[in-house]
């Protein structure tokens, strides 16, 4: 309806999967469809069973929302207000450096 399809590389179809979240399977199935490594993916997640799943199938996890629920998360904002592309990138290359 917003006319985005044309932006995005890949869509992985929910109703195509076997699992749901927790299981990595919709993280892995886009991580394939753009033929990536697991380290080589930045994955965004507002909730801790979606963490959980990014974080199973080996993914850079971002997390949106409460600190406290998301704790998980390789590198945490409240709002994607706070989305910064350059402190991600950052962060991603100092989760990959140690």
């Amino acid at each position: 309806r917003l006319g985005l399809f044309a932006q995005f590389d890949a869509i992985v179809d929910p109703q195509s999967l076997h699992h749901g979240k927790p299981d990595p399977e919709i993280y892995r199935a886009a991580q394939e469809l753009l033929k990536l490594q697991a380290d080589d993916v930045i994955s965004f997640e507002d909730a801790p069973v979606g963490i959980a799943a990014i974080k199973a199938a080996g993914q850079f996890a971002v997390g949106i929302g409460e600190a406290s629920a998301l704790a998980a998360a390789d590198y945490l904002v409240s709002t994607t207000d706070q989305l910064d592309y350059n402190q991600i990138v950052a962060a991603f290359e100092r989760y990959h450096a140690r």
